[in-house]
């Protein structure tokens, strides 16, 4: 507050100009010759001066006594302010925007007033011991109920329009120096609304802050721990387009990486990839993804696929060998758990270290399968799968067929799947595509079906095919139940 004489100013009669120059030397005259008229008011107790600064200092100029009028103790704050906008808004020639700015002034005094008189409120409730008392029906209690009208209200007492009020809001809020000079008459409030929000445009925009990701921490098979970013949806199955994966229609991928080497491998390549490199943040080094485990449980078929057999299928560790010799055994439990308790999928594995499939429980709908790329690997499949029992499907995989293979028995496998090489982009360079020839494809396929044995020949065998090339329908046939 501004203080004339021992008298403080009340802040919002402080918000009117005063007037000066030859205006201010009339009233001085004025005073001189006939003495003050009309009063100054005071508050109840003498200490704030709520109306007459001009009379006060005119007559201080004039050397003549101050003559004053003191209000009532039933003046409320919201009575005073309403008596201050009634006596100067009568004297003065203010412009729209001035009386807007004068409308804002009054509506923070208000909000003000009211949140001091619902304090009071609250503290004699307290002290008579009513917590649960209601607000009392007077015009600063109701008032509290009705502050969304707030702005009108300070509009309509000052006699100003509610977009003024909203303008002059702004001006306040984003260029004050501009308030004082349309408070002034300076300039109109129109012009500093402009100029404000001109201003606002202006201002470099604050860059947005992304929220920092949630990072877990994973491990390698060697226990090198690995942050990855938490994702943002809970897990559920892969669709396998473009996986090169003809028979089945979702995979999952809970461990990641492997150590075998070969040097054709589809899977490094996509993990060494660089716009790969989010996805794979140790390349194809083994990583358990236990953020993963709970795809079964959240993976739904779509309604209208329900009846596809493909969209039951789900090739388990596309990007891995869960068995390989490398992974440690509780990875390989917590895969089987998640499957266990998931058991209405097919889940298909395939390995080329088929012997750890021995001694393991497999869920009831398995297709559990050995991988055979060379003459080396016949021997340790059969030996294995004589040994493994109780499961959907036991599946031979011949992709890429590498050279001409001999098997003693196919037997043991209800199903084989043979596939072509194709061209893949390696750290080390480019591996060549490779087809096998025709008579290495019939042999293993008259063998099989003399062994009971349905055979799979991925579209990858045909080469190029169109009208001209319609090329030869080749076997494509799945376990009994499967399709």
């Amino acid at each position: 507050m501004s203080k004339l004489g021992p008298y403080e100013v009340h802040p919002f009669a402080d918000e009117f100009p005063l007037i000066d120059g030859e205006e201010f030397a009339e009233l001085v005259r004025d005073i001189k010759a006939n003495g003050l008229r009309e009063p100054i008011l005071l508050n109840h107790d003498k200490t704030v001066l709520v109306d007459g600064r001009n009379r006060y200092r005119a007559c201080d100029e004039a050397g003549v006594d101050q003559c004053f009028e003191t209000l009532g103790a039933h003046y409320t704050e919201i009575m005073i302010l309403d008596l201050i906008v009634s006596k100067n808004l009568a004297r003065r020639q203010l412009n729209p925007g001035q009386v807007s700015v004068l409308a804002l002034a009054y509506l923070e005094r208000y909000a003000d007033a009211i949140k001091a008189a619902e304090t009071a409120r609250k503290m004699a409730a307290a002290a008579r011991n009513l917590t649960e008392s209601k607000p009392t029906g007077s015009d600063l209690a109701q008032s509290v109920r009705r502050a969304p009208r707030a702005t009108d209200r300070a509009a309509k007492a000052v006699g100003a329009s509610g977009s003024g009020v909203r303008q002059a809001k702004a001006v306040s809020r984003d260029a004050p120096d501009l308030l004082d000079k349309v408070r002034s008459g300076a300039t109109t409030l129109d012009r500093a609304y402009k100029e404000a929000r001109q201003r606002k445009r202006s201002e470099p925009k604050p860059e947005p802050v992304k929220p920092s990701r949630v990072m877990l921490t994973l491990h390698t098979h060697d226990g090198t721990a690995v942050e990855y970013p938490q994702p943002k949806a809970k897990a559920t199955f892969n669709p396998t387009p473009g996986e090169g994966i003809s028979w089945a229609e979702w995979s999952w991928n809970p461990v990641t990486g492997c150590l075998h080497g070969c040097s054709y491998c589809y899977a490094r390549e996509l993990a060494t990839k660089d716009s790969y490199r989010g996805a794979y943040p140790v390349g194809f080094t083994p990583l358990f993804h236990s953020e993963r485990l709970d795809a079964p449980a959240n993976t739904v078929i779509p309604a209208y696929l329900r009846d596809d057999p493909a969209y039951h299928r789900v090739f388990v560790c596309s990007m891995a060998d869960l068995y390989g010799r490398w992974v440690p055994d509780e990875w390989i439990e917590r895969v089987h758990d998640s499957m266990l308790s998931s058991p209405h999928w097919q889940y298909i594995t395939l390995t080329k270290f088929p012997g750890r499939y021995v001694g393991l429980e497999m869920p009831p709908g398995a297709w559990v399968g050995t991988s055979v790329d060379e003459q080396k690997r016949v021997r340790i499949a059969e030996d294995a799968f004589r040994e493994i029992d109780g499961v959907k499907v036991r599946w031979l995989s011949l992709e890429p067929l590498l050279e001409p293979l001999t098997f003693t028995d196919l037997s043991m496998f209800d199903w084989i799947v043979i596939g072509a090489q194709t061209e893949t982009r390696q750290p080390t360079g480019v591996v060549p595509a490779f087809a096998p020839p025709l008579e290495w494809v019939s042999r293993i396929v008259a063998q099989a079906h003399e062994a009971g044995c349905r055979v799979h020949c991925k579209p990858n065998l045909m080469g190029m095919v169109n009208g001209q090339r319609p090329g030869m329908v080749l076997p494509n046939e799945y376990p009994d139940g499967a399709a």
